[in-house]
């Protein structure tokens, strides 16, 4: 939507963590000292970034955190307790976290707990979805996005929700609303 995220990470403003890349696991270790490791490489990243121009404007990206829960060896807790510290740094350090997750793992009741704990700490929610009308040429899913603004403002009334169709292309991807392309 008008974001080169290239440019952002060349520049030093987008760091990405892939947890499937992440070396700790179960076997090589406590989940303590795996949880400890990558915290410490958030932690050195978003230092080394937090001064001079690009201050309050790092963005540390985790992809898919449900794989902390294999880690964890299945303990939502030790995952809560992880993201609490990235949340702290985060919010002392002025930037901002984004953690990516796949609804689809947690469609039981019983697995709800991480899911809806990211959702009430979260200050945006973006879901994307296929179409719930099906398949079509010109739209290949919709995004639905939840702002609930800051700590500052939460209330039903400041909660704004859009919704988006998306088609992916080649090198990006066009975003309109509903009813708008033709």
């Amino acid at each position: 939507m008008g974001c080169n995220l290239s440019l952002h990470r060349r520049n030093g403003r987008l760091h990405f963590f892939d947890l499937q890349a992440f070396s700790g696991g179960a076997m090589e270790g406590a989940i303590a000292d795996s949880f400890v490791l990558l915290y410490s490489e958030i932690q050195r990243v978003v230092e080394a970034n937090n001064t001079g121009e690009n201050e309050g404007q790092v963005t540390i990206v985790v992809h898919d955190i449900s794989l902390l829960e294999v880690v964890a060896h299945g303990s939502v807790d030790d995952v809560l307790d992880f993201l609490h510290y990235c949340f702290t740094l985060t919010s002392e350090m002025d930037c901002s976290l984004v953690i990516l997750i796949h609804e689809d793992i947690y469609a039981g009741e019983e697995n709800m707990d991480l899911l809806l704990h990211l959702r009430y700490v979260a200050d945006l929610v973006v879901k994307a979805a296929p179409l719930s009308t099906g398949l079509a040429a010109d739209v290949h899913g919709q995004l639905s996005v939840v702002n609930k603004g800051t700590f500052h403002k939460q209330s039903a009334k400041s909660q704004k929700v859009w919704n988006f169709y998306f088609k992916v292309k080649e090198n990006g991807a066009d975003f309109f609303y509903p009813g708008s392309r033709q």
